[in-house]
């Protein structure tokens, strides 16, 4: 692979470099250097990574060719070794060592999903206090199971949890899994909606603002291999 720096795609064949591409501790420290000159001191401040790891993913990266030196910068005493990655890069799935593009998929974005499942837990906990949280199951008409993880329900009120997490009291955090039947105009609306609703606050940077993580998902729903 030649790491040309610049806005279109480097095209990843090397089987090696593919391998590391998914591995998320290693990009995190390839992050900093994407499109720019940096120190590895610069680098491990970015990645809020120790040195020793960051010089241990550069010689990595540097071996497979994901990075290049790219001059010196000169200051008191010894001057320091600047290295560069490209902007952007294409992992081709078939230089790839995974057998399915399910599996790649699911190894680019595991630790994404970690963060997400944490996230939504620790807000869940914050949201049902003090009751107590389980697992609810529901048998259906159908035959099917609804499964929600809430606080121990109120047969008086079966609801109320629902109604709290809507309100102003608890903190903004949903999760919800569900198989709608749509026809295919309809689908391209829901996901057109969908990506309009994300770019809509994608754009907003308000003073105070605090990170959510988000995970908006549309799909063709395939058969399970263990049933409908």
């Amino acid at each position: 692979m030649t790491a040309d720096v610049g806005h279109s795609p480097v095209v990843v064949s090397d089987p090696q470099a593919a391998a590391l591409l998914l591995d998320a501790r290693a990009v995190r420290v390839l992050g900093p250097f994407m499109g720019r000159a940096l120190n590895i001191q610069a680098a491990a401040r970015e990645a809020a990574l120790p040195i020793s790891t960051v010089q241990y993913r550069v010689r990595q990266l540097l071996a497979c060719g994901l990075l290049r030196r790219a001059g010196l910068q000169r200051r008191a005493g010894r001057a320091m070794p600047l290295y560069e990655a490209p902007r952007a890069l294409f992992v081709p799935f078939d230089s790839t060592p995974l057998d399915s593009d399910t599996v790649l998929s699911e190894a680019s974005f595991q630790a994404w999903q970690r963060r997400l499942t944490r996230s939504i837990g620790a807000a869940w906990v914050e949201a049902a206090h003090p009751r107590r949280l389980g697992l609810h199951l529901i048998g259906t008409d159908d035959g099917l199971v609804s499964r929600n993880v809430e606080p121990e329900p109120d047969p008086a009120h079966p609801n109320s949890f629902f109604d709290h997490l809507l309100s102003d009291r608890a903190p903004a955090v949903w999760d919800s899994w569900g198989a709608l039947h749509l026809t295919p105009a309809q689908a391209k609306a829901l996901q057109r909606d969908l990506a309009g609703l994300m770019h809509r606050y994608h754009s907003v940077q308000d003073v105070g603002a605090r990170a959510h993580l988000v995970r908006v998902a549309l799909a063709p729903l395939v058969p399970d291999e263990d049933g409908p």
